[in-house]
C-alpha cells in the first residue's frame, strides 16, 4: 500500500507503522533504498508518538506538523531519518521539518499504527484533494491492519488450540452434520486403538457396540435440535476395537459454536476400568465363583420373578432341585481340586441342557437349582428332568481317569400365586431327597406325603440367622469319674432353638451344617462358647470336632484363641474327634499333633466302631483319651462277650497311657 500511495500521492517516502505492545515498529516503506533501509525495522516508543501528536494540528482526519510551531530539538530524533531538503520562502512549501501522518484505528477505536507520508515531489503542501485521498488511503489500511491482526490472531488461536487439542489426554473429536468424524485428536485415536487418520471420515457408529447404536443417534438428534452451547448431553456406551474387544466411554456430546451448522463436539471419558469393576461387583453379588451360575441369591430371585410372571398369565413355574451323587467320595478320594471340576462339569451340562428362558443355580455345596418358568404342565418339567439327569450321566474324563456323573433331582411346580419362592424351594428339595433315598441319578415329583420332613435347604437358609441371632445353644452332659462318683467335666452338646421347629437335636440338622459353608464358622462358634462358659465351672470340657475341621491348618490357632479369649488353661479342653476319615489322611499325624501343641486333650470317639481302630493308636500318639462306643457298654454285666472287650479296652488304654471314656 505504500507504494501505492507514492506512486499517487506524489510523494517520495510512505511510512507504515504499527503497534506493537508499548512500541511502534515501522512495518513497510515506500522510498529511496537509503530511506527504506534507514527506516525498516525501527522501534519508537509510544511516547515518541504521544510527542508528535502533541506538535501536530489536525487536518481533517490527518495530523499535519508545522514546523514553524515546533521547537527543532522536541522532535529531531523522530526526524532525524528525513533527507535534507532546499528550504524556500515560501508558506505553501514543504520545509523539511514538516510532517503529514495519519492515525490507524479499529474499528473499537483503538490504535493499530500510523501511516505517514514525506518529501512531496512538487516541493509543496498537500492540497485538498490529496489530503483526502490520504485519508482514503488510512481508513483501507486501518481495514487491512485490523483483518491481518484477526487473521494473525485467530492463527495463534487455532494453533493454541491445536496444539491443546492434540496434547489433552481426553479423547475429544469433532463430527460434522453429516454425522462422521472431520477432526480427532491423539487420545481419541489411543482409546479406541487406532491411528487418528484411519478414523477421519469414518461414522461413530460404525466403532459402536451395536446394542448401542441406536442410543448414540438419539443423542445426536437430541443435541442437534436444542440450542448452541446450551450443554453438553451424555450417555455412557461401548466401542469396538479392531480385534474385536470393547471399551466403555462415557460420551459428551454438545454443538459446537460455528459459522457451519450441524458440527458437534465429541468429548469421551474413558470409564472401562469403573463399568469392569462394577461387572465384577455384580458378578460377584449374582453370580458363583466356581460355576459361573447364578448363586443363591440370584437364584431365589429368579424364583420370586418367574411366580409373579406366573401369577398373571396363569401358567407353571418349575423348580428342579439337582444334587450332584457321591460328590464327597469324590473330595475324599481325589482331592477338593477334582471335586470343583466335577462341579464345574456339571453346571455346564445342566446349562447347556436347559432352556434359553430357564435359569440354572448352585445355591451351595453339591445342590444345584433349575427354575423353569411358562410352563404348560407338570409333564414339561419330568421332561426336562430326565433331560438334565441323561445329560449328566454322560462319562467324564478327568486326566487318566473316568467318572460317571450323575445328579438326583426333586421337583415341584406352583402356579397363581399358590406358594412362595422359599416354599416352593423346600418342596423341591424334599423332593430331591426322595429322589436321592430311593434312586440316585433319578427324579421324584413332590407330593404333600413328604411335607412334615424338615427341609434341609429351609435348614441351609437359616444357618446364617442362627448364627447372628444366638438360635444355637450349648446343653451339657456330665463326665464323671467311677471310682468315686465325682464330676469332672461336662461334654458339650450342641442344639439348634428354632423360632418354629423348636428345640433341634443335632440328627435333625448336622448333616447340613457338616455339608455346608457353616461348618468352620459353626465349629468355631462351638469351641469359643465351650470355653467361655467352662472358665465360670471347675472341671474339663469336652468339644466334638469332625475330622473336617481337624484338617483345617488354622484350627490351632481357633482353638488358641478360643482358650485365651476365655481365660481357660489349655489342659481342661478336650477335643473329642470322629473316626470316619481321619485314618486316610496323610497328614493326620500332623493335624493332631499341631492341636497337641497348644496343650488340649485329644479324645478319639466311638473307639471300635471303626474300620481300623487298633491302627490309630499306632499311629496319632498325639492322642491323650479314648472313648469307648456303648455299644460295647451296653452289654457289660449282661454278656460275658462285652465283658471281655471292655477289659480288653480298659488294659489296652492303661497300656498306652490314655485316659478311658465310656
Amino acid at each position: 500500500m505504500t507504494d501505492t500511495i507514492t506512486a499517487s500521492l506524489g510523494f517520495e517516502v510512505a511510512v507504515t507503522s504499527l503497534v506493537e505492545g508499548d512500541r511502534a515498529v515501522v512495518a513497510a516503506v515506500s522510498g529511496p533504498d537509503a530511506v527504506r533501509d534507514q527506516l525498516l525495522g525501527v522501534s519508537r516508543t509510544l511516547a515518541d508518538w504521544n510527542r508528535l501528536l502533541a506538535a501536530s494540528e489536525p487536518w481533517g482526519d490527518l495530523h499535519f506538523m508545522d514546523h514553524r510551531n515546533v521547537k527543532p530539538h522536541d522532535v529531531a530524533a523522530i526526524l532525524s531519518w528525513v533527507p535534507d531538503l532546499p528550504v524556500r520562502d515560501d508558506p505553501d512549501a514543504w520545509h523539511p521539518d514538516d510532517a503529514l501522518f495519519a492515525l490507524l484505528t479499529s474499528s473499537a477505536g483503538d490504535t493499530l499504527g500510523m501511516l505517514s507520508v514525506d518529501v512531496p515531489r512538487d516541493g509543496r503542501r498537500p492540497g485538498p484533494a490529496a489530503r483526502q485521498a490520504l485519508e482514503a488511503f488510512a481508513v483501507t489500511a486501518s481495514l487491512a491492519v485490523e483483518h491481518a491482526s484477526l487473521a494473525a490472531q485467530a492463527r495463534q488461536g487455532w494453533r493454541h488450540f491445536q496444539a491443546v487439542f492434540d496434547s489433552s489426554p481426553i479423547p475429544v473429536a469433532v463430527v460434522d452434520a453429516d454425522g462422521r468424524w472431520t477432526s480427532v485428536n491423539s487420545a481419541f485415536g489411543r482409546f479406541l486403538a487406532r491411528d487418528p487418520g484411519e478414523l477421519i471420515g469414518r461414522r461413530p457408529t460404525e466403532l459402536t457396540h451395536p446394542d448401542d447404536v441406536a442410543a448414540t443417534d438419539q443423542l445426536a438428534a437430541e443435541v442437534r435440535a436444542g440450542a448452541p452451547g446450551v450443554g453438553a448431553r451424555s450417555i455412557e456406551k461401548r466401542y469396538r476395537l479392531a480385534d474385536g474387544a470393547s471399551v466403555w466411554g462415557r460420551l459428551h456430546l454438545a454443538v459446537l459454536p460455528d459459522d457451519e451448522p450441524g458440527l458437534l463436539v465429541a468429548q469421551i471419558e474413558d470409564i472401562t476400568a469403573r463399568r469392569q469393576a462394577e461387572e465384577r461387583l455384580r458378578r460377584q453379588a449374582q453370580e458363583d465363583t466356581l460355576t459361573g451360575l447364578a448363586n443363591r441369591a440370584a437364584t431365589v430371585a429368579a424364583v420370586r420373578d418367574s411366580l409373579a410372571v406366573a401369577a398373571g398369565r396363569g401358567d407353571l413355574t418349575a423348580i428342579l432341585f439337582c444334587d450332584a451323587d457321591r460328590l464327597k467320595w469324590l473330595n475324599d478320594s481325589h482331592g477338593h481340586a477334582v471335586g470343583d471340576r466335577y462341579l464345574q462339569e456339571v453346571g455346564r451340562r445342566l446349562a447347556a441342557t436347559v432352556r434359553r428362558e430357564d435359569t440354572v443355580g448352585r445355591i451351595g455345596g453339591d445342590e444345584f437349582v433349575v427354575v423353569a418358568p411358562g410352563l404348560s404342565s407338570p409333564k414339561e418339567a419330568e421332561a426336562l428332568a430326565g433331560r438334565l439327569v441323561a445329560a449328566v450321566r454322560r462319562p467324564w474324563r478327568h486326566g487318566p481317569d473316568t467318572f460317571q456323573p450323575s445328579i438326583s433331582v426333586g421337583i415341584a411346580w406352583a402356579s397363581a400365586g399358590d406358594l412362595n419362592a422359599d416354599e416352593l424351594l423346600s418342596r423341591a428339595d424334599l423332593a430331591m431327597y426322595r429322589a436321592k433315598t430311593e434312586e440316585r441319578g433319578s427324579w421324584h415329583v413332590w407330593d404333600q406325603a413328604e411335607s412334615d420332613r424338615v427341609p434341609d435347604f429351609s435348614l441351609r437358609s437359616a444357618l446364617p440367622r442362627a448364627l447372628a441371632r444366638s438360635e444355637l445353644v450349648l446343653h451339657y452332659q456330665p463326665i464323671v469319674r467311677l471310682a468315686d462318683g465325682s464330676v469332672v467335666g461336662h461334654e458339650a452338646l450342641l442344639r439348634w432353638q428354632h423360632p418354629r421347629l423348636g428345640l433341634l437335636c443335632p440328627d435333625r440338622f448336622l448333616d447340613v451344617v457338616l455339608n455346608s459353608e457353616y461348618e468352620s464358622p459353626v465349629t468355631d462358634w462351638v469351641l469359643q462358647e465351650a470355653c467361655a462358659q467352662a472358665a465360670r465351672r471347675p472341671g474339663l470340657v469336652t468339644v466334638n470336632v469332625s475330622s473336617v475341621q481337624v484338617a483345617r491348618r488354622d484350627l490351632p490357632g481357633v482353638v488358641a484363641h478360643a482358650l485365651a479369649r476365655a481365660g481357660l488353661a489349655p489342659d481342661r479342653l478336650v477335643l473329642e474327634l470322629t473316626e470316619d476319615r481321619l485314618l486316610s489322611r496323610p497328614d493326620g499325624a500332623e493335624r493332631l499333633a499341631d492341636l497337641r501343641a497348644v496343650g488340649v486333650g485329644l479324645a478319639l470317639d466311638d473307639f471300635g466302631t471303626g474300620y481300623a481302630g487298633l491302627e490309630y493308636l499306632h499311629r496319632f500318639e498325639a492322642l491323650t483319651a479314648l472313648k469307648l462306643d456303648r455299644v460295647f457298654v451296653a452289654g457289660v454285666g449282661r454278656s460275658q462277650t462285652s465283658d471281655g472287650i471292655a477289659r480288653a479296652v480298659v488294659s489296652l488304654a492303661a497300656d498306652c497311657g490314655l485316659e478311658l471314656i465310656v
